[in-house]
C-alpha cells in the first residue's frame, strides 16, 4: 500500500496539471536507464519507477482517487460498486437466470413434441438418420459413424426418445424434464455412480411432476419474477455501495486528510533528525580520524 501523494511529492489538493508535472519530474529523475547509468541497483530503480506510475494512475483516475482519499488504499481499476455487481451477477443472477431458461426450454420442448405433426416429423427425421447411419453415409469427408457425425446421431436419438415418452405418458415426460433440471443442480455423476440416489431422484421427479401438473406456466412466471427481483436487488446493492462511499468521503475524508498531513509532518521531523544524527556521526568520524593521524605523526621513531 502506497500514499500516492507522498510518492509524487504532492499536496493533497493537487489538480490534474500538477499531477502530470510531478509525474514527469519524478519519472525522469527515477527512470531505470538513468539510475542504471549512475551505478545504482536496477531492481530498486524499477520498483521505484513502477511505484511512481501506480501513484500517477491512482491520482489521474477520479474514481480511484476518491477511494484513495476516502480509505487511504487503492482498489484497482474496477469500481467497488461494479465489483459488487459482478459478484451478484456471477453468484446469484446468472445461475438463477440459466435455470429459469433451462426450465422454459424443457417445457417448450415437451409442449412442442406433444403436437402430432411435429412428432411425426421428428420420427421421420430419426428414421432418416438411422438409415444414413446404417449405410455409413458420407458428406463432405464426414461419415455418419465417425466422431464428427456421432453428435448428430445422438441428438436425433434423443429427439425421437422425447417424442416417444411424450406420446406414451405425459407424466413420464414431465418427470424426465424434472430429473434433467435436478441433474443441472446436482452433478449427474452422483446419480449414475450411486444407484440408490439416482432411484430416489427418479421417484421424487415423478412425485414432483404429478404435484405440479397444470402449474408449469406459473412456475416459469415465478422463476422469471425471482430473476427480476434478484436483478433489482443486485442493482440496488451496487448503488448503495456507491452512495456509502460518497457518504464516508463526506464524513471522514477530511479526517483522513488531516491524519495524512500529521503523518507527513512527523516523517519530515524524523527525517531531519536522522539527517542531523548522520551529520554528527560524520563530524565525529572526521575528528576521530584527525586525532589518530595526529598521534601517529607525534609517535617517536625507534
Amino acid at each position: 500500500m502506497i500514499d500516492a501523494y507522498d510518492v509524487l511529492n504532492l499536496s493533497y489538493d493537487a489538480d490534474e496539471e500538477e499531477i502530470k508535472k510531478a509525474y514527469r519530474r519524478m519519472s525522469l529523475q527515477h527512470h531505470p536507464d538513468k539510475v542504471r547509468a549512475s551505478g545504482s541497483s536496477c531492481e530498486e530503480a524499477n520498483a521505484k519507477f513502477n511505484e511512481i506510475k501506480i501513484a500517477r494512475d491512482i491520482l489521474v483516475d477520479p474514481d480511484r482517487r476518491k477511494i484513495h482519499d476516502t480509505f487511504g488504499i487503492d482498489l484497482g481499476d474496477e469500481k467497488p460498486e461494479l465489483e459488487v455487481w459482478t459478484i451478484g451477477v456471477g453468484s446469484m443472477l446468472s445461475p438463477m437466470g440459466t435455470f429459469a431458461l433451462k426450465t422454459f426450454v424443457m417445457r417448450a420442448v415437451i409442449w412442442t413434441m406433444g403436437w402430432r405433426y411435429i412428432g411425426y416429423l421428428v420420427l421421420l427425421l430419426g428414421m432418416v438418420v438411422a438409415l444414413l447411419y446404417a449405410i455409413d453415409f458420407k458428406f463432405r469427408e464426414v461419415k455418419v459413424r465417425s466422431q464428427d457425425g456421432l453428435p448428430y446421431v445422438i441428438g436425433a436419438g434423443i429427439a425421437v426418445g422425447v417424442v416417444a415418452i411424450v406420446w406414451i405418458w405425459q407424466l413420464l415426460a414431465d418427470a424426465a424434464g424434472i430429473f434433467y433440471l435436478a441433474s443441472e443442480v446436482v452433478d449427474l455423476a452422483l446419480f449414475v455412480e450411486n444407484w440408490k440416489i439416482g432411484l430416489g431422484a427418479a421417484i421424487t421427479s415423478f412425485f414432483v411432476a404429478w404435484l405440479v401438473r397444470g402449474w408449469w406456466f406459473w412456475i416459469i412466471v415465478l422463476q422469471v419474477a425471482l430473476v427480476v427481483v434478484v436483478l433489482i436487488a443486485v442493482s440496488m446493492a451496487s448503488e448503495l455501495v456507491r452512495l456509502w462511499i460518497e457518504n464516508v468521503k463526506t464524513q471522514h475524508g477530511d479526517n483522513l486528510k488531516d491524519w495524512r498531513l500529521r503523518m507527513r509532518k512527523q516523517r519530515k521531523t524524523l527525517q531531519d533528525e536522522v539527517a542531523e544524527l548522520k551529520n554528527k556521526m560524520q563530524d565525529c568520524e572526521r575528528v576521530g580520524n584527525g586525532y589518530a593521524i595526529d598521534n601517529t605523526a607525534r609517535r617517536p621513531v625507534r
